[in-house]
């Protein structure tokens, strides 16, 4: 299936969905091997186990989901993205306006709803060309924007999907300011010396979202501090040649591809080793750190990252999905370099996104020595 973009006659090439043959295959769902099942309630998984590529999981309701499904008008899109502003206070913390069907609610996992998705940001974008007069005149911030919110009302009227969400969002945004204004004020006081490119890593890409959380809070610092002063590039890391292909669909329609590179991993290589074959070669590690990928690889992956002296003093590290996985031991090993004077950690606490009774938070640290 090919879907154009009739502003700009951009083709975006979206990979046909496998035979509903081939579901059974764990690597056909969407994002269960994402989670460990073992420790959900009962109410959101069935009997059942899958094997995938990091343990057993059990297999949850998959519901279909079609491209055909009638749309929102622009005024009820308009009305429940206001309402999805209004919901995130100034700390951050939300409470949802759900109105999908409960049997599409957390945990259930919609065959093909990443291709139903990117017809639903199409179709906002279109609506938001309309009313701008042209796609030109819609920068890759507002573009972003629009697309996230687009995303947010899906998983809020449709159906629940694995993204960031506009409550995490906030607290990772905020969290990214912070270690773009360290950055910046150390580039300052390199006489003589051209600056560096900032270098922000997400494991875990799926359809983009928090890449685009990314990606915009970057460029508004670019606009705050210029584009001599500041500037950036995103490496993102997926498992999954289908959702990469999605993902990247979404960087093109938010105008932030050049921006971002993704990056296909092998799960034999070490994460370091696939990393330094993309990071610049005068860099200096990470600067920025986003962990929203298979919850039992945070502290493997964080610890080869580590070892690899790609995380070092002034690093800045999110992960998300602490509480709701119950990853103590990241928590711990955190806690342990924090009792030593390496780091200093914190935990935000919120819901786990598009839901308004399931707690979640995410672990936001930075490293104040090498290691």
């Amino acid at each position: 299936m090919t879907v154009f973009d009739t502003k700009t006659w951009d083709t975006i090439v979206i990979v046909p969905p496998k035979p509903d043959a081939s579901l059974s295959q764990h690597e056909d769902f969407s994002y269960l091997h994402l989670y460990n099942f073992d420790d959900l309630d009962a109410n959101y998984c069935n009997s059942g186990e899958t094997r995938g590529s990091v343990g057993t999981a059990k297999t949850c309701s998959v519901s279909s989901i079609g491209s055909s499904g009638s749309s929102s008008s622009s005024e009820d899109l308009a009305y429940l993205l206001d309402k999805a502003d209004d919901a995130v206070t100034e700390n951050g913390t939300a409470s949802y306006l759900i109105t999908r069907d409960p049997r599409n609610g957390a945990f259930t996992f919609s065959v093909n709803a990443e291709y139903d998705l990117l017809l639903h940001i199409q179709r906002s974008l279109d609506d938001a060309f309309r009313s701008s007069g042209s796609a030109a005149s819609v920068s890759d911030i507002e573009s972003s924007k629009i697309i996230m919110k687009s995303i947010d009302e899906y998983c809020l009227k449709k159906q629940w999907m694995y993204h960031v969400g506009m409550e995490k969002s906030h607290f990772i945004s905020k969290f990214l300011e912070r270690s773009i204004d360290a950055f910046v004020e150390r580039n300052d006081r390199r006489d003589g010396i051209a600056n560096k490119k900032f270098v922000c890593v997400e494991l875990g890409t799926y359809c983009g979202y928090s890449a685009l959380v990314l990606a915009s809070t970057l460029r508004q610092a670019v606009l705050k501090y210029g584009q001599d002063a500041f500037d950036f590039h995103i490496y993102t890391t997926e498992v999954s040649s289908k959702l990469l292909n999605v993902a990247m669909s979404i960087f093109r329609l938010a105008k932030m591809k050049n921006y971002v590179s993704t990056i296909l991993v092998q799960e034999c290589d070490p994460l370091s080793t696939t990393l330094k074959k993309h990071l610049p070669d005068d860099s200096d590690g990470i600067d920025f750190l986003l962990l929203d990928h298979a919850k039992p690889m945070y502290l493997p992956d964080l610890m080869d990252l580590e070892s690899a002296r790609l995380l070092r003093k002034h690093s800045f590290v999110a992960a998300d999905n602490v509480i709701f996985n119950r990853l103590d031991g990241y928590r711990n090993h955190m806690k342990r370099w924090e009792a030593e004077g390496f780091v200093e950690t914190n935990l935000e606490e919120m819901n786990l996104e598009y839901s308004n009774n399931l707690k979640d938070g995410i672990e936001m640290t930075v490293y104040l020595r090498d290691l």
